[in-house]
């Protein structure tokens, strides 16, 4: 009879620990929930304020870092690079990018996480032969992803002022 008080305060100390688990993960999906109603509203896209968007990536670092095997991981890490990118925190984009696709490889964008690499290197950071490597790497793996095209081109013209560009393009229609 001993063994059935000490079974049921197991069951209860499950109980308890998975039903405050969730409500932890509950809490953490409903704060990403505001914070993107905060930030996109009704409209398609906006750039945050700094606050809102530090606040937002945090949270999803925050899911992600608690939770890293459930499938939003990998989406809320990518939101989070999106919003890193147009808030030009290059660097913090990168490494998001980067973590994506060495933690989750399988996911659906990922393709996209290392071109975005690329663009950031190139566009934002100028650095020119990082973002030829990494163009490169995603040609290399993608070859018929809808980006490729883009990242040969990008690699063709990596540097080049708009001038030479344009001469490039008009000599090539004469």
């Amino acid at each position: 009879m001993k063994k059935l008080p000490v079974l049921i305060w197991i069951f209860a100390a499950v109980l308890t620990f998975g039903c405050g688990q969730g409500g932890e993960k509950k809490k953490m999906i409903n704060r990403i929930a505001a914070g993107e109603a905060k930030i996109f509203g009704d409209s398609v896209s906006t750039i945050p304020d700094q606050n809102t968007g530090m606040e937002m990536i945090q949270a999803y670092t925050d899911f992600a870092n608690e939770y890293p095997e459930d499938t939003a991981s990998a989406e809320y890490l990518f939101k989070g690079a999106e919003i890193a990118m147009n808030m030009k925190m290059s660097a913090m984009a990168i490494e998001y990018y980067r973590r994506i696709i060495d933690s989750y490889p399988s996911y659906s964008r990922v393709a996209y996480c290392l071109f975005l690499q690329a663009y950031i290197l190139e566009n934002d950071l100028k650095q020119y032969d990082q973002a030829t490597q990494v163009y490169q790497q995603f040609v290399d793996k993608y070859p018929n992803h809808v980006l490729a095209k883009d990242a040969r081109a990008s690699i063709q013209n990596m540097g080049k002022p708009i001038e030479e560009l344009i001469r490039e393009w008009e000599q090539k229609n004469n």
